[in-house]
């Protein structure tokens, strides 16, 4: 078999917080990690307090004192959607002593089984995946919790891959009413994308984050200087379309449920029952926070559709599927990004790069 596909960390249950250090002692190159963590809700009807990928505060690779890999569950199921175009096996819900489930998707490849990007152990000595959980941050006060760990491996299949994919938060920061944040991007390898993240419940990434600009050497190049709103109709096929639904309940008032999708997003919920004897309104939805009232005490599945995952809008660095094509910035003396935030807003925002790190 060319390729094979190993669980590296056995199914484990938890009733408190916790920090997960997993060796990654696979000697073959890994095209891809899985983390499927569950979370059991407490409570059903009564809505929830946020995402359930807000459960994982921080995953992690490192190699000693070496990130190799660092996002929040938050951005690594944003970032899952945006790279592989799709929204991975996951089952979310609200209802009660039921168990929402989420599949993390850490990508060291442009695809699948991609030869030439791929996570090498043998080129570390202490290669480990730390998984970080805050139990009932997401979903319906959770109380307890289970995680397991896959590995899609190359087995019979010699490669001999030059680098993997390594996306990190770079930068987390307030935002000032109607003000500008300049950073200075790392230069020192090559990057694949830019994403970032403005995430308020009850509004659009882009009544948030207001303009992006981004440029070379104090404006000798600029690169991209555009409203933000502007980024998904720019780049459609990096920023996609999401479908995803969810189950819950609701007490005969309005709720707020959290959904995926941030902006130019619409729903429809009907009664998950045998027979028809309840009615269901959807409303709102920006921000990842979406209202919905309805019967009392009856289930119901909402399928909602829109853009930009937890508030995350991705700029791509060239044909994504072209090494040779990504952004490389080494020999320039700034690459500068100017985020301006919307009026009013004082929330925090992420800036995340996704950099070819070669071996």
């Amino acid at each position: 078999m060319k390729y094979r596909t190993t669980n590296v960390f056995a199914e484990k249950s938890y009733t408190a917080d916790f920090t997960e250090l997993i060796d990654l002692n696979v000697g073959d190159p890994i095209s891809e990690l899985l983390i499927k963590y569950k979370g059991l809700n407490t409570t059903g009807a009564a809505g929830a307090t946020a995402h359930p990928a807000k459960c994982v505060t921080k995953v992690e690779i490192t190699n000693g004192s070496d990130v190799l890999f660092s996002l929040s569950g938050l951005d690594l199921y944003a970032l899952g959607i945006l790279h592989n175009k799709n929204v991975a096996a996951n089952w979310i819900q609200y209802l009660n002593d039921n168990y929402f489930d989420l599949s993390l998707r850490i990508n060291f490849g442009r695809r699948l089984w991609d030869p030439e990007l791929a996570l090498d152990p043998k080129k570390y000595k202490n290669l480990q995946l730390k998984v970080v959980s805050d139990m009932d941050a997401g979903g319906v006060a959770p109380d307890a919790s289970k995680l397991d760990v896959w590995a899609h491996c190359f087995d019979e299949k010699q490669v001999s891959p030059i680098g993997f994919l390594s996306t990190k938060l770079i930068k987390e920061y307030t935002m000032g009413d109607a003000s500008h944040e300049y950073t200075e991007l790392p230069t020192d390898e090559v990057i694949r994308k830019i994403l970032m993240r403005a995430l308020v419940a009850g509004t659009e990434p882009y009544g948030v984050l207001a303009h992006v600009k981004l440029d070379e050497d104090n404006d000798r190049h600029v690169i991209i200087d555009c409203d933000s709103d502007n980024l998904q109709w720019l780049f459609p096929e990096e920023n996609i379309k999401i479908l995803e639904g969810f189950v819950a309940q609701n007490d005969g008032s309005q709720r707020s449920y959290y959904n995926t999708p941030t902006a130019k997003v619409f729903g429809n919920v009907n009664e998950w029952t045998a027979a028809a004897s309840a009615y269901f309104a959807f409303y709102d939805g920006d921000g990842g926070r979406c209202k919905i009232d309805g019967s009392s005490g009856v289930n119901f599945v909402c399928q909602l559709h829109g853009y930009c995952p937890n508030g995350v809008v991705s700029i791509p660095m060239g044909n994504q599927d072209n090494i040779e094509d990504w952004f490389d910035p080494k020999g320039l003396k700034s690459l500068r990004l100017d985020m301006k935030s919307a009026s009013s807003m004082t929330n925090a925002a992420q800036i995340i790069l996704q950099q070819l790190k070669k071996y």
